[in-house]
Formats: C-alpha cells, sequence, structure tokens
C-alpha cells in the first residue's frame, strides 16, 4: 500500500451522511475517499451557481449511476501535519434536488451572493406593466380622448350618468 499523499478530515455531520448512506454506497464512498487521499483520483472543480460559491469545492461521484456524491475541499493541512495539503469531506449525499451542493453550502456557513446576472434576471421588465397602470382613472381631463359628444348629448338620447 502507498504513502498517501493528502491528510484527511471531514465534518462530522459528513460522517454522519456515510453512516447513514445505503450499505453499497458507503462502501463506494470509502473507496473513492481512499482513492482522494493517496492522490490517485481527483473531482471536478465546483463553481458559483445560484448564488451559491462553490468554487473552493470539488465533486466527486460515488456510484456508477452518479446518483450520490462527495463534496470535499482540497485545503493546506494544519501546522504539524506530515503531509502540505488535506482532502476535508464536507458532505456525501444524493445528487437529487442539488442536496448535495446545497448541503455542502450550509455547512460551510456560507450565504448567498447576489451576481450580476442573478440581479438581472429578478428585475422586473419594463415591457410587463400592464396598460391599465399606463392610463389612470385621474389622469386629467385634457389627457383623456374626446368623443366629440358632450353629457347634455347622452342625456338627450336617453342615456344617464
Amino acid at each position: 500500500m502507498s504513502f498517501p499523499k493528502f491528510t484527511f478530515a471531514a465534518d462530522p455531520r459528513a460522517l454522519d451522511d456515510l453512516r447513514e448512506a445505503p450499505h453499497e454506497i458507503r462502501d463506494l464512498a470509502l473507496l473513492a475517499l481512499q482513492d482522494l487521499v493517496h492522490g490517485e483520483q481527483r473531482g471536478q472543480r465546483l463553481d458559483e451557481r445560484w448564488g451559491q460559491d462553490l468554487s473552493d469545492c470539488r465533486k466527486l461521484y460515488v456510484d456508477a449511476k452518479v446518483d450520490w456524491r462527495i463534496v470535499y475541499q482540497e485545503r493546506p493541512a494544519p501546522a504539524g501535519s506530515l503531509h502540505k495539503r488535506e482532502i476535508f469531506l464536507i458532505a456525501m449525499r444524493p445528487r437529487a434536488g442539488f442536496e448535495a451542493y446545497n448541503t455542502a453550502f450550509h455547512r460551510l456557513g456560507r450565504t448567498r451572493t447576489t451576481t450580476p446576472r442573478a440581479e438581472a434576471a429578478r428585475a422586473r421588465s419594463p415591457r410587463n406593466v400592464s396598460v391599465r397602470a399606463k392610463t389612470s382613472p385621474s389622469a386629467p381631463a385634457s389627457a383623456r380622448p374626446q368623443t366629440g359628444t358632450t353629457p347634455t348629448a347622452h342625456a338627450q338620447k336617453g342615456f344617464s350618468r
């Protein structure tokens, strides 16, 4: 067996994730973590999406169906360690509903950021203003369209107000 390239640390809740996972998923996850620590495997870098910045994290697929994810960080090892870097396990959760990423984001204690693109998506388009809002009933009489009839003309034809 080779000497590990990284030291290993984990959020205690991530260890609970491992314990609570189905047996076959847990076994695959432990093998994947072993490969990470030995430097035989490396996950894909994550990025910022929907206001959740995980760009300092990586993801690793656990099973062949890619239904489960490991989210981890490669970061400097603590002082006094035999290694320069460590693998820090943040979450091991299902992919469905972005559960792995949402869990990792919350465990890192982060808050959503607002990007210019997100701001633009939330902004109200000026073309969505309703027609009624453009012509209000309190508009001055000079701004109202003239029909060519007077109130007395309506009264003479049998119309009442």
